[in-house]
C-alpha cells in the first residue's frame, strides 16, 4: 500500500539516480582527500582527480527542442524488440532521459518523450536527424566525439551585394544588418564574386567593391566564404538580380548547353566546350586566369580573412546540367537532358563508337520534356534500365564529374597551401523516392541502376582536396508534396552524409528556401554533429526582425554546440538588444513571415508558394 503510483515513483527515479551520482562523487573526493592527507602533499592532484571522475559520469544530452520527434530510421528502431525498450510511461522528460542513463540500458543513445500522453520511447539507433511533429521531444545522448562538436554559421549575402555598376548596393544599411547578424551569433558571410561584374573585358579585373565587402567582415571579426561565380544571376530559382556573363563570353557562339529542341541555355558555359576557344582562351583558361587574378589581389588574405573560395561549375554556382530551367520548368517535372550542342554530341559519338555501339551515338529520345512525370516516359520506366540507358547515363555523368575534375584541378593548383577550396551539389529531391531517380538523372548525377551519384561526386571532391557544400537540410519529407513527387529530401540528405563520411572530408551546407519559423532551424541543426560548416540563405531585412533574429540567435547558439532548452537566456538577451525599426512596422513584418514550410519570402516580402520544390541553388 505504501508503494507509489508509477508516474510518481519514476521522478523520484530520476532524482535518486542523480544524487546517487553526487553522491558517489562525494564520497570518492572524500576517500581522495583522506589519502591525500596521509601522503602530504599529493592532495591537490589527488582532489583534482577524483572531481574529473565525478564529472565526466555525468552525460552530455543534446535537445531539438519541441515539436521534434527523431529521424525515422530511430524511431522505427524504438519499437523493435531487439534494439530499444517499448514505450514507457514516465511524468517528465528528465525521468526519461534518467531510465536511459540507467546502466541496464546500455544500449541506449536517445529518448522521444510526450508531455501529453507521459510516453517515453528508449532509443538505441544514434539520432541522424528529426522532423517536426507537435507534441514530441527528441533528445540525444551525445557521444564524447559529438558531445561538444561545433558548426561555424555564415551568413550568405543578397545575391545584388554589388551592383551591375560595381558599387555596394546598400551601402548604408548593409552594415547595420551585419551588425545585427554578428550579434546573432554569425561567423562570417558568403558573397558571389560574378565574373560579369568583375572581368568586364578580357583579363581585365576589378575586385574594387568586393574588397569593401570583405572589409566589412574583417571589421566584425568574420570569416568570408568568397564563392567564384562562373554563372550568370537570373533565370534560376530564387535570383533577384540580373548579371550575365561577361559581354565577350555571352556573344559567342555554339559554346552553350543545348536541349532537345535546339534551344540553348546561357547561364553557364556548356562543359563540352571546356576545351573550345573562345577568343584567344578556352572557359577553361579563362577560369585558370580569373582564378589566379583573384588570389592575387587578396593574396594577404587568403586563409586568414578568405577562409574558403567556392567553386562554381554550372547553373546556379551547382555542378550540374541546367536541366531545370524556370522558363520551360514547372515543379515537379523531371527535366531535360542537356546534350544536343555539337561538342557534347560529338563526344557521344566518340564515346558510343569506342564502346562498338556506334548506334548508340544519341540522347534518348523518349525522355520526356521539362515538366513531364517519370511515368509518361518510356526512357524513365523501362529504358534506363536497358544496356543503352545505362551507357547513356554512365556517359552523361561520366562528363559532369570529368568537368568537376577539371575546373577544381585548376582551383587546387592556385589556392592549395594558402586557402580551403569547395563546390557545391544541387539537392534534387523531388523524383528521389522512385525508382529512376530521374529528376537527379537529366540534372547528370546517376543515382539508380545500383549506382551511388554522390559517393562518385564526392570522389571527385576528395581527389581535388575540396570540401563539398549540400543543400535542402530545412526540409521535411511532409514539405514537398512527397506523395505526387516521391519527394525525400530527408532521405537525399543522409544519402548524401553517408556517401562523404567514409571519405573523411568535411561537407558544408545550406537551407534551400529561405526560413524563419523553429522546425526549419530545428531540422537543419539536426544534423549539426555531422556538418563542418553551414551557410545560411539569405540575408534580408526580414531575417533581421526582432522574431527571426531571436530564432536566428538560438539556431547559431545550437550549431555552436549548444541545444535548444539552453536557449531561453539567448532569447531574452537578443530581444533586448533588438533595435526597433523606424517606421513602426516590425510587428507588421513579423507576421507576414508566420508562414507555411512551403512558402517563400519574395523581395517585396510577399508570400509565394511558387517554388514549393526546389533545388538549392
Amino acid at each position: 500500500d505504501g508503494v507509489p503510483p508509477l508516474r510518481t515513483a519514476l521522478p523520484l527515479y530520476a532524482a535518486m539516480s542523480i544524487l546517487n551520482r553526487v553522491f558517489f562523487a562525494i564520497v570518492l573526493q572524500a576517500a581522495a582527500q583522506g589519502v591525500a592527507a596521509a601522503a602530504g602533499n599529493e592532495k591537490t592532484t589527488a582532489t583534482t582527480t577524483t572531481t574529473t571522475i565525478a564529472v565526466a559520469a555525468l552525460p552530455r544530452w543534446r535537445g531539438f527542442g519541441p515539436g521534434t520527434a527523431c529521424g525515422r530510421q530511430a524511431l522505427q528502431a524504438s519499437f523493435s524488440k531487439h534494439h530499444a525498450v517499448q514505450g514507457q510511461y514516465v511524468a517528465s522528460v528528465y525521468a526519461c532521459r534518467a531510465m536511459c542513463e540507467e546502466g541496464s540500458n546500455s544500449t541506449c543513445t536517445g529518448v522521444e518523450f510526450s508531455a501529453a500522453t507521459s510516453t517515453c520511447i528508449l532509443l538505441a539507433d544514434r539520432v541522424r536527424y528529426t522532423h517536426h511533429s507537435p507534441g514530441w521531444e527528441c533528445w540525444s545522448m551525445a557521444s564524447e566525439e559529438t558531445g561538444h562538436h561545433t558548426v561555424e554559421v555564415f551568413i550568405m549575402m543578397p545575391l545584388d551585394t554589388v551592383s551591375p555598376y560595381g558599387t555596394i548596393t546598400h551601402p548604408t544599411g548593409l552594415p547595420k544588418m551585419l551588425d545585427k547578424m554578428k550579434s546573432a551569433g554569425a561567423d562570417g558571410l558568403m558573397v558571389d564574386v560574378w565574373w560579369g561584374l568583375t572581368e568586364r573585358s578580357p583579363k581585365v579585373y576589378n575586385f574594387s567593391a568586393y574588397r569593401t565587402v570583405f572589409e566589412l567582415a574583417r571589421d566584425r571579426n568574420w570569416k568570408v566564404q568568397a564563392v567564384a561565380s562562373f554563372h550568370q544571376c537570373g533565370g534560376n530559382v530564387g535570383d533577384t538580380c540580373n548579371i550575365l556573363l561577361p559581354d565577350f563570353v555571352y556573344e559567342a557562339q555554339g559554346i552553350w548547353y543545348t536541349d532537345a529542341d535546339g534551344e540553348e541555355d546561357k547561364e553557364y558555359i556548356s562543359l563540352f566546350a571546356d576545351e573550345v576557344l573562345v577568343g584567344d582562351r578556352t572557359p577553361l583558361q579563362m577560369y585558370d586566369d580569373w582564378m589566379a587574378a583573384f588570389a592575387s589581389e587578396f593574396s594577404d588574405d587568403l586563409g586568414s580573412l578568405v577562409t574558403e573560395v567556392m567553386v562554381g561549375m554550372g547553373p546556379g554556382g551547382e555542378l550540374r546540367y541546367p536541366s531545370y530551367r524556370l522558363s520551360h520548368w514547372t515543379y515537379c517535372g523531371i527535366g531535360e537532358f542537356q546534350c544536343h550542342d555539337q561538342h557534347a554530341l560529338e563526344s557521344l559519338n566518340t564515346t558510343a563508337t569506342a564502346a562498338g555501339r556506334p548506334d548508340w551515338a544519341l540522347p534518348p529520345n523518349e525522355a520526356g520534356g521539362y515538366s513531364n512525370f517519370p511515368h509518361d516516359t518510356e526512357f524513365f520506366t523501362t529504358g534506363f534500365q536497358t544496356a543503352y540507358g545505362e551507357f547513356f547515363l554512365d556517359w552523361y555523368s561520366g562528363a559532369l564529374k570529368d568537368h568537376g575534375h577539371r575546373v577544381l584541378g585548376k582551383a587546387k593548383a592556385i589556392f592549395q597551401d594558402r586557402t580551403q577550396i569547395s563546390g557545391k551539389v544541387a539537392g534534387i529531391h523531388w523524383w528521389y523516392d522512385s525508382k529512376s531517380h530521374a529528376a537527379e538523372a537529366t540534372a547528370g548525377y546517376y543515382n539508380t541502376n545500383s549506382r551511388n551519384a554522390y559517393a562518385e561526386i564526392a570522389a571527385v571532391f576528395k581527389d581535388s582536396g575540396a570540401h563539398m557544400d549540400f543543400t535542402c537540410l530545412e526540409m521535411d519529407d511532409s514539405d514537398q508534396l512527397a506523395a505526387t513527387c516521391h519527394s525525400d529530401p530527408q532521405g537525399l540528405v543522409m544519402q548524401v552524409l553517408d556517401a562523404t563520411s567514409p571519405l573523411g572530408f568535411p561537407i558544408g551546407a545550406e537551407n534551400a528556401i529561405q526560413r524563419f519559423d523553429e522546425a526549419a532551424y530545428q531540422q537543419m541543426a539536426s544534423y549539426r554533429d555531422q556538418l563542418h560548416d553551414f551557410t545560411y540563405l539569405r540575408l534580408t531585412e526580414l531575417l533581421t526582425s526582432r522574431e527571426n533574429l531571436r530564432n536566428f540567435r538560438a539556431f547559431a547558439s545550437v550549431m555552436h554546440g549548444g541545444t535548444y532548452a539552453e536557449d531561453e537566456e539567448v532569447h531574452a538577451e537578443v530581444a533586448e538588444d533588438a533595435p526597433q525599426t523606424q517606421d513602426g512596422n516590425e510587428k507588421a513584418a513579423e507576421q507576414s513571415v508566420q508562414r507555411q514550410p512551403a512558402e517563400v519570402a519574395s523581395k517585396d516580402g510577399t508570400m509565394k508558394a511558387a517554388l514549393r520544390g526546389t533545388a538549392c541553388v
